[in-house]
């Protein structure tokens, strides 16, 4: 699966958890992951404002925070798929992570492109994106099989291995340069083709959520449901950021 948080084993080993207090459904999972969102936004706009009153030095603390507070609430979730009691606090944690994050992320675009134009437009960006692919799943204009799925796990492996390469790269060497990650055209080209993994990403999420409600998983596995969309989420907003910020230093 593309989405390390949706694997096989979110519906595999259906069998072998406890579904006396309900199975999940796919309205359970949508709301569950508004809820996240919301506690991302509400984080968000904490940092976010903290950026706008000139308090920098704190929002550094906060983004930081959010990257290592993030990652370890996203591991504890995932290694604790079977313990009701620590995967959905973990969920909830990682969210307000999260949240602080995409604050300090913002405001730094913001700054760069001299105005907060282009984060309305990449939270407009991924939330139309995210709509149309769950219209393009659910009408199966696009249907989600084995060789989508391989091929979208092979794609995302791949920006992985690139952005890993690129941050080794740039500790040895700060000044170095990538064209992928420039601004030019073969940049902006690049975090296109990115934003459209992302987006492909959505699809593997949506089939592997039905697939529970099919296998009639435990009903707290809405959470891990829409912890696997957020994770999709957040990455394609931040690809967005991304691409708007190379096409505007392009003009």
């Amino acid at each position: 699966m593309s989405n390390p948080i949706l694997n096989s084993k979110f519906s595999n080993d259906f069998n072998t958890f406890d579904t006396q207090e309900g199975v999940m459904s796919i309205q359970g999972a949508a709301i569950k992951t508004f809820i996240l969102l919301a506690i991302t936004v509400l984080s968000a706009s904490y940092t976010f404002m903290q950026f706008i009153q000139g308090f920098t030095d704190k929002v550094n603390i906060l983004t930081t925070a959010g990257v290592i507070g993030g990652l370890i609430a996203a591991f504890v979730a995932i290694f604790n798929v079977r313990n009701k009691a620590v995967l959905i606090p973990a969920v909830i944690i990682y969210a307000i992570f999260e949240g602080l994050l995409l604050g300090g992320i913002s405001g730094s675009y913001a700054v760069i492109t001299k105005g907060s134009t282009i984060i309305v437009n990449a939270v407009c960006a991924t939330f139309a994106t995210m709509f149309a692919m769950l219209i393009l799943y659910s009408t199966r204009i696009i249907k989600c099989g084995e060789k989508l799925r391989s091929t979208v796990f092979i794609a995302t492996f791949a920006v992985f291995v690139i952005y890993a390469v690129n941050f080794i790269v740039s500790l040895f060497n700060p000044n170095a340069t990538s064209l992928l990650m420039g601004s030019g055209p073969v940049g902006i080209g690049f975090s296109f083709i990115v934003c459209l993994i992302a987006a492909f990403n959505f699809i593997v999420d949506f089939h592997i959520i039905e697939e529970g409600q099919n296998k009639e998983m435990p009903k707290y596995f809405e959470w891990y449901g829409a912890f696997g969309l957020m994770v999709t989420l957040i990455w394609l907003y931040l690809e967005v950021l991304r691409l708007f910020a190379k096409i505007s230093d392009n003009n």
